[in-house]
């Protein structure tokens, strides 16, 4: 399984809702960043994720195996408040990914403002962040943050992605191409060329929504 490009996605927005990036991040053993998991804390990082963790020049560190406590209480907490936020959501309609995106980072600068720290109770979550800021590392352009995929473009000039068809200039018809993939379009790629650009479709998108949710 490849890092997904809602992954990559999300932490371009973290980093930017933060304000800056942070030195290091824990992570559980997923697939999506690690490739395989070895004796105590050796992995085998995913080359993608790895790249995108040199582009923001922060360390990943990974918990151990089955031991997702070593995050803390930060897992606990951030599904109870994703949980409320998702049950006023789907009580809502969204004509866009990214007015969907908008109204969910106005919600959780919302419960950073009502929420206590977990270590500093005295403190809401928006004041230890405040502090925490003049800590980040700076905040470069987002991480190229797509998932590549090789297709074959068919006689008809056009490639295949969960179950949707996409058009590919007709002088690619029977060769190879790249399929790049983003949350919210498509990019195919001949011989290091972009060729074609296309919004992804909803029944395409439906595995990236639920992988937010």
């Amino acid at each position: 399984m490849k890092p997904g490009a809602v992954q990559f996605d999300a932490h371009a927005r973290a980093f930017a809702a933060f304000g800056g990036v942070p030195q290091r991040g824990i992570y559980d053993n997923t697939k999506t960043a690690v490739d395989k998991v070895g004796l105590g804390k050796r992995r085998v990082i995913n080359a993608r994720f790895e790249a995108m963790t040199g582009h923001y020049l922060f360390e990943p560190e990974f918990c151990n195996v089955a031991s997702g406590w070593e995050k803390g209480i930060v897992e606990k907490n951030v599904r109870d408040r994703r949980t409320s936020i998702w049950h006023k959501a789907v009580k809502l309609r969204w004509d866009s990914m990214e007015t969907l995106n908008t109204w969910l980072g106005e919600q959780c600068r919302a419960a950073w403002a009502e929420l206590n720290h977990p270590e500093w109770p005295a403190l809401k979550v928006a004041d230890v962040l405040q502090d925490e800021q003049l800590r980040l590392m700076p905040n470069p352009k987002p991480f190229d943050g797509y998932v590549e995929v090789p297709a074959r473009v068919s006689s008809t000039a056009l490639v295949h992605l969960q179950r949707n068809r996409y058009s590919v200039p007709s002088e690619h018809a029977h060769e190879v191409v790249s399929l790049r993939l983003y949350p919210d379009r498509l990019e195919i790629v001949a011989e290091n060329v972009r060729v074609a650009s296309h919004v992804r479709t909803r029944t395409s998108m439906r595995a990236t929504v639920g992988a937010v949710q």
